[in-house]
Formats: C-alpha cells, sequence, structure tokens
C-alpha cells in the first residue's frame, strides 16, 4: 500500500523505501539498524513496516495503522 515502509537487502545495503516513491530513504550497513529505523519510519507515519530477508521472503509485518479511536487495525492477509 502507498505509504508502508520496507526493509530490504539490496547491492550489500540494507535499505528502508516507502512505498510508491521511487527511490530508498535511508540505507545501512547492518540489518538490525535498517529495522529499527525502518520501524520508527512507520511508527511516525502510522503505516505498515515490513521486513524481507537477503533472499527477498517476507519475514515480518507490523501495522501501526490507527483507526480514529486509535485502535490498532489488524493487518490484512
Amino acid at each position: 500500500m502507498d505509504g508502508d515502509v520496507e526493509t530490504f537487502h539490496e547491492n550489500g545495503l540494507w535499505k528502508n523505501k516507502i512505498d510508491g516513491y521511487r527511490r530508498a530513504s535511508n540505507t545501512f550497513k547492518d540489518r538490525t539498524t535498517a529495522v529499527k529505523t525502518g520501524r520508527h519510519m512507520a511508527k511516525a507515519r502510522r503505516v505498515a513496516h515490513r521486513v524481507r530477508d537477503e533472499l527477498g521472503s517476507l519475514v515480518s509485518h507490523e501495522d501501526y495503522r490507527t483507526h480514529h479511536k486509535g485502535v490498532r487495525v489488524e493487518p490484512s492477509s
């Protein structure tokens, strides 16, 4: 979905990219920092955060969207 954050590995670097944008927002040498930064970005934007491994497989998906009363929306399948 546009605006969601994805953390992935490409060309030897871990990257965070916002869906709908052409380029990565930031890059890191280590996965831990990239995932932590991606999570922070998603929480601040109130969107979902997907994390992929080096092979591109989805390893986690957290949804930080809320509706008007602040109740967390369950991830869609």
